[in-house]
């Protein structure tokens, strides 16, 4: 990656705000301490002087000769002249001094070490007053203050630039792991654009962010390609399907026509072809309600629902129609048992699995319908003792359009297991398909819920 490139990365600006920020806040916290710190020493060298002062103030100082001894000491004590003193007489003699004989007022006071023919660089604290008579100067270096503030700039200085080349390391070294990753996304979904719905993010074992966001976009692309292939199932079945159907409609069509042109009534022949265009828009219409429940347009009227109540209501409502087909039809519910889902949906799945028993089954086949709820689960079941499913083809009869051969010669759309199929997905169930011996199993297991009335 090319430097000029990393100002274009956020992890790189992040990493070098974060650093700034955090390095504002240290140069700020530095300099808050090093005035209070720098404050404390003052004070203390403030109070040193008053002390020095205050010693010679209250010492037997009536033998003007014995103070000068005293500064005298005291000038021998300090040969480097970190301190000076300056003493005069009333008249403004100079009594003893180690510095130049300059004025210096009263009180407090900072003077250059130059102005005091000192050979350093550093100033001196001054304190002047009176004393018994004389005037008394006593100054100390301020090379320890000096010396801190030094200490403390370079060090912070130091930090500082090893903190922001720390920084641009880092952030250049993330900038460049993300981009890695982020080439990879772009490559992914390059090969996605052209047509390859198999291709896959890379997921690592770390487990952060991007590996979260890589394992969205993989179930993204997965659930992509099943629809995609789903589609085009469906295309290749309607094609394959409808074409006996339409034919059909033609036909009925150009017999019609013909038998006009013969002055032949017609009525028979248009008939059929109405009775063939409501079974094709039938077809068309089950589609679109399995595409539109599978979309999840009905999510937002999911409500609690007793499916146990629901089922013993759609199998009261069969039983005579399984009673007129030779077949008995019961429902061995007890007690509630709560979902959360479409009420209307949920009886249309049920009733489908119904009507395709009572279609499908001859004469004399028992049905059954049971609803079982455990901890976590809701199983609901519909039970025939007829012909069965072969166990090759328990997944394909949920497709759409799809009929095994032994049925092709009753009516219906070859969609009814589709839209249970839809229906369980939409609710988060799962739909399983066993033999009864003899008969089909079919149960849908939901995620039950607690607290509904």
């Amino acid at each position: 990656m090319r430097p000029a490139d990393l100002w274009r990365h956020s992890s790189f600006r992040l990493a070098l705000g974060v650093t700034l920020a955090v390095l504002g806040a240290l140069i700020l916290a530095g300099a808050v301490g090093y005035t209070m710190l720098h404050r404390q020493l003052a004070d203390r060298q403030d109070a040193r002087l008053r002390e020095i002062f205050t010693t010679f103030q209250q010492s037997d100082a009536a033998d003007q000769q014995d103070l000068i001894e005293a500064i005298a000491a005291r000038i021998k004590a300090s040969p480097d002249r970190s301190s000076v003193y300056l003493l005069r007489d009333a008249d403004g003699n100079v009594l003893i001094s180690n510095i130049n004989d300059i004025a210096i007022p009263a009180g407090w006071s900072t003077v250059e070490a130059a102005t005091l023919d000192v050979p350093t660089d550093y100033p001196y604290r001054m304190f002047a007053g009176n004393l018994h008579g004389d005037y008394l100067v006593v100054g100390l270096s301020n090379a320890d203050l000096d010396d801190l503030a030094e200490i403390i700039l370079t060090g912070f200085g130091w930090a500082a630039a090893a903190v922001l080349v720390a920084a641009i390391a880092a952030g250049s070294w993330i900038a460049y792991r993300l981009q890695h990753r982020l080439n990879d996304v772009t490559e992914t979904l390059a090969r996605v654009a052209s047509g390859d719905l198999s291709t896959r993010l890379h997921v690592s074992k770390r487990g952060d962010d991007l590996d979260v966001i890589s394992g969205e976009i993989n179930q993204t692309l997965a659930r992509l390609g099943a629809l995609v292939e789903a589609m085009r199932q469906v295309s290749a079945d309607i094609a394959h399907e409808l074409r006996t159907p339409l034919n059909r409609l033609r036909i009925h069509i150009e017999g019609a026509a013909r038998n006009a042109e013969r002055g032949v009534p017609v009525g028979d022949d248009l008939a059929a072809a109405i009775e063939q265009s409501a079974a094709i828009d039938q077809t068309f219409s089950a589609l679109l309600r399995i595409a539109q429940i599978e979309a999840g347009a009905r999510r937002e009227k999911f409500a609690p629902v007793d499916l146990a109540a629901l089922l013993a209501s759609v199998a009261e409502v069969y039983a005579d129609v399984a009673e007129d087909a030779g077949h008995s039809l019961r429902s061995y519910i007890t007690e509630a048992a709560w979902v959360m889902g479409d009420r209307e949906l949920l009886t249309q799945a049920f009733a489908n699995l119904i009507e395709n028993a009572i279609r499908h089954c001859p004469s004399g086949t028992q049905i059954s319908c049971a609803v079982h709820a455990s901890g976590t689960a809701v199983t609901a079941s519909v039970i025939d003792t007829g012909p069965g499913i072969p166990a090759a083809e328990h997944d394909l009869v949920l497709r759409r359009l799809y009929r095994l051969e032994k049925s092709r010669t009753t009516t219906g759309t070859g969609l009814g297991l589709s839209l249970v199929k839809a229906v369980a997905d939409l609710h988060g169930a799962e739909i399983a398909m066993s033999a009864a011996n003899p008969g089909l199993r079919v149960e849908l297991t939901f995620p039950r819920i607690h607290g509904a009335s």
